[in-house]
């Protein structure tokens, strides 16, 4: 589980080489230091360990401590190797892999303000989904936590995995999603339930950069579930409308994380 090491109203100094932990699969990540302004965080993966393509709502850079692995950044292959530092504008695409282990910095520059909506094709095509989503809602999210779980393992521990096998998160979930499909043109009327939601993700300690993750996983399960159905059209719409909620919750835990 990600732990914040320094308070950022202390000096300090520290061998980052110390603080490398490898895990026998995945990722493990570092919480070093985390202000209003930026988070940096130290990245230790598993050799073999793929991170799929996805972008970030902030500007990013890369800092590599050790090992060897393969940045594609827009479409760019970029070798990563110790000393070599990449800088990522907000929304580039991005994915990764480790050739062996690999350990970095990513430091994630302050929040974007989120926009005030995605636009009005994007909003119709949402909204027309959500009888689909609460009649194959919590089909969808049981198996987008199954994608997830697989594909991303280390997530796993900031997750309750008796609410799993009882299927009460899965259900939490498909609410909250068929919610923002019904209300997506009234953000405001979300406010408390991203605000109850936005808490218990600060509870499990989940990170901005965890969002694409789910993202990519959601429109996955929303593409196995409806078959057919999960028209091109509608996956693009819901990749938008998704990295608008991602941001609006990245806003929200930010200012939690800082009260």
């Amino acid at each position: 589980m990600p732990k914040t090491i320094i308070n950022p109203t202390q000096c300090f100094n520290t061998i980052l080489s110390d603080l490398i932990e490898y895990p026998k699969n995945g990722i493990l990540s570092k919480v070093i230091l985390k202000d209003n302004n930026a988070q940096n965080t130290l990245f230790c993966l598993a050799a073999g360990t793929e991170i799929e393509e996805h972008t970030s709502t902030r500007n990013a850079t890369i800092t590599v401590i050790e090992g060897k692995g393969n940045l594609i950044l827009a479409g760019n292959n970029i070798i990563l190797t110790p000393g070599v530092f990449v800088f990522m504008p907000a929304n580039a695409p991005h994915g990764l892999q480790a050739e062996d282990k690999l350990a970095f910095i990513l430091t994630l520059s302050e929040h974007h303000q989120p926009k005030a909506k995605v636009n009005q094709k994007t909003i119709e095509i949402v909204k027309s989904t959500a009888p689909i989503l609460k009649q194959h809602g919590q089909e969808i999210t049981s198996r987008m936590y199954e994608i997830m779980f697989e594909k991303y393992p280390e997530v796993k521990a900031q997750f309750s995995m008796s609410d799993q096998a009882n299927g009460s998160q899965h259900s939490r979930l498909a609410t909250a999603v068929y919610n923002y499909a019904s209300h997506i043109d009234d953000l405001e009327s979300l406010k408390a339930m991203v605000n109850k939601i936005a808490h218990r993700h600060v509870q499990n300690h989940v990170l901005p950069e965890q969002y694409p993750i789910v993202g990519e996983c959601l429109l996955l399960a929303i593409k196995d579930v409806l078959k057919e159905a999960a028209t091109e059209e509608i996956i693009t719409a819901w990749g938008e409308a998704y990295q608008l909620l991602a941001e609006i919750f990245i806003n929200r835990e930010q200012e939690i994380y800082n009260s």
